[in-house]
């Protein structure tokens, strides 16, 4: 009988040995099941990063999927305006490497308000202004106007002094309707000029003319 009570007991403190270690147990997994689960959830998206579909693009086939993105839309002019662009053309002077080939339609009609601006000013109807940039420069920012065939500097640092200069670009503000983006830049130094642009959001940035 004694021995029988004797193995009960020693039953008995294994069963609640036991029953105290799986409560620790459950009380620590709940504590830190919440990182586990971001853990896991950082570890599972790696997975699905490395195992991606895009390691089975070639590298080849990669740059011609990007070129399909980025490549530009080419639009060609009609034959009013190759006229007015022919003629805009022979308005102005241009800096040596300067083109004006992929110049907006937009651009045109506002290099005429322009020039006609400049010779009022200087009361010279025969009067052609310098353009100094167009879309052939690399140095602009990287989202310029510049490089869609929508802005156009001018060169005013040659003309009478800084007051005449700032009339004639409040002149061009005036006489531009409100598309356009008049800025008088680098007022009294070397590089001073002037450049017009569309204001964005008004054209389609990855159209190029022709």
């Amino acid at each position: 009988m004694e021995e029988t009570i004797l193995t009960l007991i020693k039953w008995g403190v294994i069963i609640g040995f036991f029953a105290i270690v799986a409560v620790v147990v459950i009380k620590a997994v709940a504590a830190f099941f919440p990182i586990l689960l971001v853990v896991g959830g950082i570890l599972l998206v790696g997975w699905v990063l490395l195992n991606s579909d895009t390691k089975s693009i070639p590298p080849s086939k990669k740059v011609e999927i990007q070129r399909q993105v980025k490549a530009p839309s080419l639009q060609t002019r009609n034959s009013a305006q190759q006229r007015l662009h022919e003629e805009v053309e022979s308005l102005a002077r241009k800096k040596p490497g300067v083109n004006l080939s992929t110049l907006r339609p937009e651009l045109d009609s506002a290099i005429l308000v322009i020039v006609a601006a400049f010779r009022e000013i200087m009361e010279d109807n025969n009067f052609m202004p310098m353009i100094t940039s167009a879309n052939d420069y690399e140095g602009h920012a990287a989202h310029s106007a510049h490089y869609s065939g929508a802005a156009v500097d001018f060169r005013i640092k040659d003309i009478g002094n800084v007051e005449i200069r700032k009339a004639l670009a409040k002149a061009i503000t005036e006489d531009l309707d409100t598309r356009y983006v008049v800025l008088h830049e680098d007022i009294g130094r070397a590089n001073e000029h002037l450049h017009i642009q569309l204001k964005s959001g008004t054209y389609n940035r990855n159209e190029i003319w022709q």
